[in-house]
């Protein structure tokens, strides 16, 4: 594994040791990505690669996987769960703008990465990353949450747990995950707060708190933003099983190809 740092301000330090714990038994979009890889895929570019998650399944299916994200301490993790894996890099930067100079058979921005995103500029810059290395004949993949109608409900919602559960990282402790959201509809983009109560087995009760902006992507946002970069949506999915999206969904997947003048023309 190589491992080439940046310098770019790190927005989830805080957040960063709670992430496994908070996907825990989430693998389902793991699954996806493991499928297509097996049609065909032998280089993979994720954006938003988090803790490792898909990068780790994708590297173990003897892939070779470039993994790319803002967050310094997120990469930390990452490096920890691909250390005996050959054919990884890992890369602290900006999605937005990143040149490699190499092309890959796909690129994925697996759960929800393209939402911390905040203005529609950025989600194009980060629709011409894609486009800048995707291989003629690649294939994108894209997941975010799908539109719902408290996006568009202006105002904070009310505090809620989402669960409790034992991390034995922080020495056997209950950690409690508490989520606050304040929705801008007119800008298309809700603020959300992340606390995680950790409550030591000697008793000792400590917050972690972590704020950041989601942008709010519908198909229709997603596909316009695609065709500027030269990108073509060529799927619509809401489900891992890749059932066509409907209202209600609760993900939006969406799959990208290069359009057929731009790749004619390359």
């Amino acid at each position: 594994m190589k491992t080439s740092p940046g310098s770019v301000h790190d927005p989830f330090a805080f957040g960063a040791p709670f992430y496994d714990l908070d996907l825990e038994g989430y693998d389902e979009d793991v699954a996806l990505y493991e499928r297509l890889a097996d049609a065909g895929w032998h280089t993979v570019l994720e954006l938003g690669c988090g803790t490792g998650r898909v990068t780790a399944a994708l590297a173990r299916r003897g892939l070779t996987v470039t993994g790319v994200d803002i967050s310094a301490a997120m990469l930390a993790l990452a490096g920890e769960r691909v250390a005996d894996l050959p054919h990884v890099e890992l890369i602290e930067a900006d999605m937005c703008g990143l040149a490699l100079g190499a092309v890959f058979d796909a690129v994925v921005v697996p759960l929800g990465g393209l939402q911390h995103l905040e203005s529609v500029d950025a989600v194009v810059e980060a629709m011409e990353t894609i486009a800048r290395h995707l291989a003629e004949d690649g294939l994108a993949v894209i997941d975010v949450e799908a539109p719902h109608a408290d996006d568009f409900t202006p105002g904070p919602q009310p505090l809620t747990e989402h669960w409790t559960r034992a991390w034995a990282v922080g020495g056997d402790a209950l950690v409690t995950k508490l989520v606050s959201v304040d929705a801008r509809p007119s800008e298309g983009v809700r603020d959300v707060t992340w606390h995680f109560d950790v409550q030591s087995s000697e008793g000792a009760l400590r917050r972690v708190t972590e704020q950041f902006t989601l942008r709010t992507l519908t198909p229709g946002e997603l596909a316009l933003a695609a065709r500027v970069a030269g990108l073509s949506v060529t799927g619509l999915f809401g489900t891992y099983e890749l059932d066509p999206f409907a209202d209600g969904d609760a993900r939006l997947i969406v799959t990208l190809e290069h359009a057929a003048d731009e790749a004619d023309g390359r």
